[in-house]
């Protein structure tokens, strides 16, 4: 992990970078993103690059694996929300064939606050496993906690959050104790027409290093919000 505090660091200066160039340029508006707009249902698609460090029979390796990432969710009431999210990533690596898979699914809260701002916090389910050859071989799964801010100013939008995998499970057990999983990412998207936004993302892990490690994770992807 020894990009990750730069990463983050870097992440949450050009965000903050961009939300205050929108802060600057447009008025505040109700937006897809914006927990003012009322709107229900959002599906996405992105394409993923994600950089890996995996122990595999005592050695560790890094590498690079690209893939796409699945997003989801709908309005409940009061605030609430189900936000969830699929991601697949690949790669060859001495002619097996590896894949990485990260599932996220959690009821949030939101609580808007003044000039844009909004706190958001939930829990959910988290998994994030290692395939080779279609055989998981390390993986770790649990409950997943959220807490981050948002903003929205006209059609720019963007957000800073946490994400705590509490492990319930890690296999193989005989290997590997269960370990908390965590992740630092920003977000920040423009919003195209009515329908439809572009978003971009930057994740790192800075939790638990012991098994699966999520070293970077970018993802490029459009929005569309019924």
């Amino acid at each position: 992990m020894k990009n990750k505090y730069y990463i983050a660091t870097l992440s949450a200066t050009v965000l903050t970078c961009a939300m205050a160039h929108a802060g600057d340029t447009l008025a505040t508006a109700p937006t897809a993103s914006s927990p003012t707009a009322g709107f229900s249902p959002y599906l996405g698609v992105s394409g993923v690059y994600n950089e890996l460090t995996a122990a595999l029979d005592g050695d560790s390796i890094t590498e690079e694996l690209s893939g796409f990432k699945l997003v989801g969710g709908f309005d409940l009431s009061h605030g609430f929300s189900v936000d969830g999210s699929f991601e697949k990533t690949y790669a060859t690596i001495a002619a097996a064939d590896f894949s990485l898979t990260d599932t996220r699914l959690i009821v949030n809260y939101t609580h808007e606050l003044e000039q844009g701002f909004s706190l958001v916090g939930g829990l959910g389910y988290g998994y994030l496993g290692l395939d080779v050859a279609n055989i998981t071989i390390i993986s770790t799964e649990g409950l997943m906690a959220e807490v981050g801010i948002k903003y929205q100013s006209g059609q720019f939008f963007g957000g800073l959050q946490y994400n705590h995998l509490f492990a319930m499970q890690t296999t193989p057990s005989q290997l590997f104790e269960d370990e908390d999983l965590g992740f630092i990412e920003a977000h920040v998207g423009y919003q195209i027409n009515e329908n439809v936004a572009a978003t971009l993302s930057v994740e790192t892990q800075v939790v638990g290093d012991s098994a699966l490690e999520k070293d970077l994770g970018i993802a490029l992807g459009l929005q569309y919000s019924f």
